[in-house]
């Protein structure tokens, strides 16, 4: 369910201000409403937080590349209170040479590039004739244009020095340069200097890219500079929105329900005024989820995809979690890749473990609920794949007795007709369940009869696709009398009398929303199509390895290396799947159906510090 919120005005005395921020903190119950954040302060604690975090990024990105012109390091702020970490500074000063370097070398280059044509000369000798009263000059002439007799004509000396496919480049001496011919200009130096300097400029940035990938020691200290500061800003922040109005201060801010005993008490002994109420129809509260413990992991999910339904709509996590789980398994569909998550799971937690008791430190929330979440997905996929007989790909006359028994599930998922059949089931019970959900949320009002309305359209659509797709499929005859009374009911009870003005264009829309119905039952045969591609590429990569003609002593570790590199490949592939498909089918066809926006923004309670 998602918690509900009050809004509340809190009040204290201007002299008491940062005592009561502290206490805010440590109750760490209330969501302070930021509707400034321009002070000097706050503005001295996001340079601070903007230097930590690019000394992080810094350190990570040269231990991690090898290549010292490949960097993308970005310039932090100069000012010294911007760097008072030691650690900060001097990963800063290291990338800030590596910046300075870097900037060199591209205008060198740029300069080398430019009259790299013309070779090695002395620049000062053109310009020595010249001052003497002798033309002097460089140019470069597009080949089509260039007239050699043009230059004979003019008395000068012609030297070409390079050509290319479409230009020419050379000097021309003793005469001005014909009409329609510009002169080059002169660069300040020899070529030879110019890139002398540049090579200077690449050292340098080799030099600063092995210096910061040594101080990638201080990642762990630069990290905690980078926490202090995020935790500086947000205390800042929370104090500029805590206004002062001659000797009172005052603040507006979210709680959630249960928690306002906890802020009347509080503000009953520290003397502080407020007033707590509803939220206003036109007011975006911040989301808390309240889920069983047992259902918490999915939060986590929730976090990574940075989605959230909205304050005034329905807690869709637990068909979220269930239905996401059932599309890992069908999506990943081997028991081999499920055994492979479920041991990922066990290392992460054994190492997990260790760092906690080394540090004593418990992880976070997040990296629990997403450990949690692992192990979830990994048995769910290996349930699947011993449910269809499928061990990374294998044909069943490879596999040992035990895994090759012939189980009637295995025999009834070989066939594709079953498989979209059920594909198509999990659609009509997914979009379906999001319809009686919405007619329960509206009952008694009449408008739950047009969800009723839905739900016949989906049993019909769902029997039309089935007819179509599915070899075999029976077409029930209640489908037509389903589509046909669910149209009316949509018709008649989707709006109120008093409604129907200013909605005629989404009614007039309602015979395309019933073709569109049928779209949405058959965007669930993505589950059979990815599920069975999935497969067949690990059935293609075993094939090719157990395939290879060479001896035993040089096939065994080829065949090692094409099953690891192609399992692998078909791992990262069912990942993105994951993310592409079982995600848009809870975000896009449930969630249209059901009519969660995901515009939804995070409860985020104020529990930071004053910084010492």
């Amino acid at each position: 369910m998602i918690v509900p919120m009050k809004k509340v005005f809190l009040l204290c005395l201007e002299r008491e201000r940062e005592a009561a921020l502290e206490r805010l903190a440590a109750l760490g119950a209330v969501q302070i409403e930021e509707s400034t954040a321009d002070g000097a302060d706050v503005a001295a604690a996001s340079a601070s937080l903007s230097a930590a975090t690019a000394a992080e990024e810094a350190l990570a990105e040269a231990a991690a590349s090898d290549d010292p012109f490949g960097l993308s390091l970005r310039r932090a702020p100069a000012d010294e209170s911007a760097r008072r970490d030691k650690s900060v500074r001097h990963a800063l000063e290291v990338a800030d040479r590596w910046l300075d370097a870097r900037a060199e070398a591209t205008s060198l280059e740029a300069v080398e590039s430019r009259f790299a044509p013309w070779g090695e000369f002395d620049p000062d000798s053109i310009r020595r004739l010249e001052a003497e009263g002798v033309p002097a000059a460089l140019f470069s002439a597009p080949v089509k244009d260039f007239d050699e007799a043009a230059f004979a004509t003019g008395g000068g000396v012609l030297t070409i020095v390079s050509r290319t496919k479409d230009t020419v480049y050379g000097a021309y001496v003793g005469a001005p340069l014909p009409d329609g011919v510009s002169p080059a200009p002169l660069p300040a130096e020899p070529l030879r200097e110019t890139r002398q300097k540049l090579e200077k400029a690449r050292s340098e940035m080799r030099m600063a890219h092995g210096t910061l990938r040594t101080l990638s020691r201080l990642k762990d200290s630069v990290a905690a500079a980078a926490a202090r500061s995020e935790e500086r800003l947000r205390y800042e922040t929370a104090a500029e929105n805590f206004r002062s109005s001659g000797p009172v201060a005052y603040l507006t801010g979210w709680v959630p329900g249960p928690a306002m005993r906890l802020l009347e008490r509080a503000a009953r002994e520290s003397g502080w005024g407020f007033v707590a109420r509803d939220p206003e129809p036109d007011e975006e509260p911040p989301v808390l989820l309240k889920t069983p413990r047992a259902l918490r992991p999915i939060h986590a999910l929730f976090r990574a995809l940075g989605i959230l339904p909205a304050y005034r709509e329905s807690d869709p996590s637990v068909v979220f979690y269930a239905f996401f789980t059932v599309f890992f398994a069908m999506l990943v569909g081997d028991a081999g890749y499920g055994a492979l998550l479920i041991g990922a799971w066990w290392l992460a937690r054994r190492s997990m473990r260790r760092r906690t008791a080394a540090t004593g430190k418990a992880p976070s929330e997040f990296a629990s609920q997403s450990l949690s979440l692992l192990l979830v997905f990994g048995v769910a996929a290996a349930v699947w794949g011993v449910l269809s007989g499928t061990y990374f790909g294998m044909p069943a006359e490879w596999l040992p007795r035990p895994l090759a028994s012939d189980l009637p599930t295995a025999r009834w998922l070989a066939d594709q007709g079953n498989v979209m059949h059920l594909c198509f089931i999990i659609g009509l019970l997914h979009l379906g369940l999001a319809r009686v959900w919405n007619a329960v949320e509206l009952m008694p009002d009449t408008k739950a009869l047009a969800q009723i309305g839905w739900l016949g359209i989906l049993y019909g659509m769902y029997n039309i696709v089935c007819k179509i797709v599915v070899p075999g499929f029976a077409f029930a005859s209640a489908a037509a009398w389903s589509i046909a009374i669910g149209v009316a009911l949509v018709l008649l009870f989707s709006y109120k009398r008093s409604e129907l003005k200013e909605n005629a264009v989404s009614l007039a829309m309602t015979p395309l929303n019933v073709v569109s119905s049928m779209g949405d039952v058959i965007s669930y045969v993505r589950l059979f199509a990815v599920g069975l591609a999935s497969v067949q590429i690990a059935r293609q990569f075993d094939t090719m390895a157990v395939g290879l003609s060479m001896p035993l002593w040089a096939k065994i570790p080829c065949m090692a290396l094409i099953l690891l590199l192609g399992h692998a490949l078909n791992l990262a592939m069912g990942a993105l799947s994951i993310l592409v498909h079982a995600v848009r089918l809870n975000t896009l066809e449930f969630s249209g159906a059901k009519g969660v926006t995901w515009s939804g923004s995070a409860y985020e309670p104020f529990v930071a510090r004053k910084a010492p």
